[in-house]
């Protein structure tokens, strides 16, 4: 019996070690692997419609690595980092399981912040996990909607911001801003070519975005499923091709394709007659109604001309009877 007992309560050890083991908190580095379409299905949200452009852009805009946080209670955060963070605004997060049908919100922190990078941590369900992000580009005019998705998991870390020494973090990086230029800042973040598929980038302006390192930003709708929407089919890439450069909502290759039909109702819609034209139409209702009431008229008179004219005649034969 005390062999039994004995046996019990090291199994109860071992297993709740196991436990221990399983849900001990880790770091990882992953491998981000940006799509403009969706990697399942294949779908398209982005307006611009161009995976030729929209693909490389993805790829300029996600650095290749990201952070994978599994704490003790098990909960999993993913840590990404964007470049070209000046040119952006209005990041929103959503995630699914690898396989699912929808996207679930969420909301992320900023955890690190350059003068063209920005880093956010966002909770996911899973590490086989596609997040949709979307956000603002200033000199596209509009919002952009991508993916991405985490592989080739490493133990280790490179300079994310971990939830472990997040507090003292910030109290380091405000120290440094205090007493270091920005450029400093930036010594520890290895710089990503992001003027590959970005013509002009020199000339284009940065936007303001006041976000800060420990600043949450909040999702819409948080935890609801995003309604997906399919980009228009009025055109494709196909249309395009994959010469036009940086297309933003003022370009004339979107106007004509993709604003076509929108403007053409517009363009009915606000016509208006003019002068001359609406007086030549009313003289022509005029002229017709006068025409019709003088045959109304004349239709009248002869009638009674003609019944006048007959009683006369019976009058006439009248008289000559008797």
């Amino acid at each position: 019996m005390k062999k039994i007992v004995n046996s019990l309560c090291l199994m109860a050890l071992i297993f709740t070690s196991l436990i221990n083991v399983t849900y001990a908190y880790s770091q990882e580095i992953a491998k981000t692997t940006p799509y403009y379409s969706h990697p399942v299905t294949g779908v398209i949200e982005d307006p611009g419609n161009n995976p030729g452009i929209g693909q490389g852009m993805t790829e300029n805009v996600v650095s290749p690595q990201a952070l994978v946080e599994t704490t003790d209670d098990g909960r999993i955060f993913l840590s990404v980092r964007y470049n070209l963070a000046n040119y952006i605004k209005n990041e929103t997060f959503a995630v699914q399981n690898y396989g699912d049908n929808s996207f679930y919100s969420v909301p992320a922190e900023v955890t690190g912040k350059t003068a063209e990078t920005r880093d956010y941590r966002f909770e996911i369900p899973s590490k086989n996990v596609i997040v949709r992000a979307t956000f603002f580009v200033g000199p596209m005019g509009r919002d952009v909607i991508f993916y991405y998705t985490i592989s080739d998991l490493v133990k280790g870390n490179t300079d994310f911001a971990t939830l472990q020494n997040a507090s003292s973090r910030r109290t380091n990086k405000q120290e440094a801003v205090t007493e270091a230029p920005q450029a400093q800042a930036q010594a520890n973040i290895p710089k990503t070519n992001t003027n590959n598929n970005i013509p002009n980038l020199s000339n284009l302006k940065p936007l303001d975005n006041d976000e800060q390192v420990g600043e949450v930003l909040q999702a819409p709708n948080q935890g609801e499923i995003i309604e997906q929407k399919p980009v228009n089919s009025k055109f494709s890439a196909g249309d395009l091709g994959y010469d036009h450069g940086l297309l933003t909502k003022d370009s004339p290759i979107i106007k004509k394709l993709y604003y076509s039909d929108d403007q053409d109702e517009k363009e009915t819609t606000k016509t208006k007659l003019g002068k001359i034209t609406l007086a030549f139409i009313y003289g022509l209702i005029g002229l017709l109604v006068i025409l019709t009431g003088g045959f109304i008229i004349l239709a009248l008179l002869s009638y009674n001309y003609k019944k006048k004219v007959e009683d006369e005649l019976e009058e006439k034969r009248r008289n000559i009877y008797e």
